[in-house]
Parts: structure tokens; sequence; C-alpha cells
């Protein structure tokens, strides 16, 4: 079929509009495109993306897991699986995940709770062991406490599913403080 010509002397005004508006659509669904996969790539695990996880700590995946480097309280129980008074906070606190993973926190809670917060670590990480080196600077502190399962073995005797050494003490101020360093193997 052929293709039909202008007549000679007439000229197609909306021909540049029509092109420039093709171009401005086409840079538009590219633009919308690249603006979801920026979105959803941390949550897809695309490495080098950040996102932010269930319990509101944001991490930025890797080639091989993921790091979140600013934690919060909720992490630090949910990987602890220990309960923490809710006006506790986390100073420091880092979480790495590849096929293991790793959790280093700081936690400040007030004297109110003190006492409260000892309690639960102690349900959570059995009794005190004079004989450790704490995790945490101590510094100025009284009440030192160092948790840890140095055996690596559980109640029934098997090895457990992860090493953790938990220590804590009390400031001048009766702010206790602790330090946690618990990974899976």
């Amino acid at each position: 079929m052929a293709r039909r010509r202008p007549r000679p002397g007439t000229v197609q005004p909306h021909k540049p509009l029509r092109v420039l508006a093709g171009i401005a659509l086409m840079l538009g669904s590219v633009a919308v495109a690249l603006a979801i996969l920026v979105q959803y790539a941390g949550g897809w695990g695309v490495p080098y993306f950040s996102f932010t996880n269930d319990r509101g700590s944001t991490c930025k995946n890797g080639l091989a897991g993921y790091t979140c480097s600013a934690i919060t309280l909720a992490d630090v129980e949910y990987v602890g699986n220990v309960d923490l008074p809710d006006d506790s906070s986390v100073v420091t606190g880092t979480y790495r995940s590849t096929h293991d993973y790793e959790m280093e926190a700081i936690i400040d809670v007030p004297s109110t709770d003190s006492s409260q917060a000892l309690g639960n670590l102690n349900q959570a990480f059995g009794d005190c062991i004079d004989e450790l080196p704490s995790p945490v600077s101590t510094k100025g502190m009284r009440y030192n406490c160092v948790m840890a399962n140095a055996d690596a073995l559980d109640e029934t005797e098997e090895p457990s599913s992860r090493l953790y050494i938990v220590g804590t003490g009390v400031r001048k101020d009766g702010t206790r403080v602790i330090g946690m360093v618990i990974k899976s193997r």
C-alpha cells in the first residue's frame, strides 16, 4: 500500500506536537516504572536497596542477606526473646542476617524499671555468671551481671541454636545499661 504524502506547499503543524507528546508519554511511563522499582526494591530483596522491616528497623540488602544498622526495641525483644520495659531505649544496635543472624545492641533502661529489666533478663538468659567478662563497659557501674550460654548446651543437653552473652550494670544515676551479643549457629 502506498503511503500518502501531503501536497506540496501544505504544512503539518501538529506533527511536532505529536512527537513531543509521544516522547513525554514514554519518559513519564519510564519514570513511573523507576519510582515503583525504587520504592519496593528493598522489600523484594534487591541488593543495596533499603527497606523497613516489620518491627520498624531500617535495613539495607546486601548480596547475601541484609543489615539493620539502627534497630528498634521491638527487634531487640524479638531476636533476644526477652520482654524489656516499654520506656527502654536502644542506644546503638546492629542486626545482620545471612544464613545465620547476629545482633549486637546496647539498651538503656530508666531507673524506675531497672529491677524489672534484670528479672526479665534472668528469666530469658539465666542466672548471673561471675567469671565472664561483660560485653559492655562496666566502668563506673555497680550491680554488674553477665549471662551467657558458655557451655552452648540447653536444658536437654542438646546444642543451643544460638550463642549469647548479655551484660548489664547500673550507672550512678540508676539507669540500667544492657549490652547484648546474640548469634545463631
